[in-house]
């Protein structure tokens, strides 16, 4: 393990410099207190969630089971489990690239976490024991849950609940699960609308059908052959400003400056370094997917 020394040493530059060699020693002591060893301590934690999801299968399995079986608490949270639920949970496996014996896992999972009897607090107990205080597992957990709740397109009160319960419990607050929210809504709607403009564009390339392309959500400009500036509409716009954590009257340095960290913060290299399984990072590279995607729609409108 790579220890810090940041701390310490600075400590004791800054006690020397401002005080006497007995002042550099306190302050040396208090660096070692309040940065080194919190940052000693996180880096161990997430050395051995490391360790722990890449050199013992079984735990990559542990790691399935609860992800899934919240999953399954979750769509619970609808009232039934709809057919939307299904086709995500099954979309997530094919992602991860889970083999049969570990689809079934899954399966098997997600069943137990919609049964009356799942008991909510061992399940976040277990995740805890698996990874400690590694808050990229955490968050790479609660994203997904996220992501199942709103497959249907809808979020009841109880599936909001729950997954507000799920987040208190693990660790994060409510606030950022409102915004794990707030950015898959983004997502969900950045992705239809571009669904809608590849079905429209093929349809008129296609059929000649005489469908309406002048309506703001499928507009293209045939003479130019690209994106129009009114064809991909306010709607779209605004969706791709929000994915990027941005608001649309920011300049164009701080949208590539938002582009660029957030490519950073779901870049492969840099996921596996927090010690997040191959399984987690393919989910998150989906998500990079769509930073980019909104990126590109805002680069064209502005034209930089």
């Amino acid at each position: 393990m790579n220890t810090s020394y940041k701390g310490r040493v600075l400590g004791f530059i800054l006690g020397f410099i401002f005080t006497n060699l007995l002042g550099a020693i306190l302050f040396m002591i208090l660096g070692y207190l309040f940065f080194d060893r919190p940052a000693n301590l996180k880096k161990q934690q997430n050395d051995e969630a490391v360790r722990a999801f890449t050199s013992n299968a079984n735990y990559n399995e542990s790691l399935v089971k609860v992800t899934f079986a919240l999953m399954g608490y979750v769509a619970r949270g609808a009232g039934r489990v709809n057919e939307s639920h299904i086709e995500k949970s099954s979309q997530i496996m094919n992602v991860m690239g889970l083999n049969a014996q570990m689809r079934k896992t899954a399966i098997d999972a997600f069943n137990s976490g919609k049964s009356e009897n799942f008991n909510l607090n061992d399940t976040i107990s277990e995740i805890k024991s698996l990874i400690g205080n590694n808050f990229s597992f955490v968050n790479f957990i609660l994203e997904i849950q996220v992501q199942l709740a709103l497959s249907d397109g809808v979020l009841e009160d109880e599936e909001y609940r729950r997954l507000m319960d799920i987040a208190v419990k693990l660790g994060a607050s409510r606030d950022s699960m409102e915004q794990y929210i707030r950015s898959r809504y983004n997502e969900m709607h950045f992705e239809q609308q571009f669904r809608d403009f590849y079905r429209s564009r093929y349809e008129r390339e296609n059929t000649g059908s005489g469908y309406d392309y002048s309506r703001s959500d499928s507009s293209y400009d045939n003479s130019s052959s690209s994106y129009s500036g009114s064809g991909f509409g306010s709607s779209k716009l605004d969706s791709a400003y929000k994915i990027l954590g941005v608001e649309s009257s920011a300049s164009d340095d701080e949208i590539k400056k938002a582009h660029k960290r957030l490519m950073l913060k779901y870049h492969p290299d840099r996921l596996a370094s927090q010690g997040l399984t191959p399984e987690m990072i393919k989910l998150y590279t989906e998500k990079a997917k769509d930073i980019q995607a909104a990126f590109d729609l805002i680069k064209k409108e502005r034209g930089f």
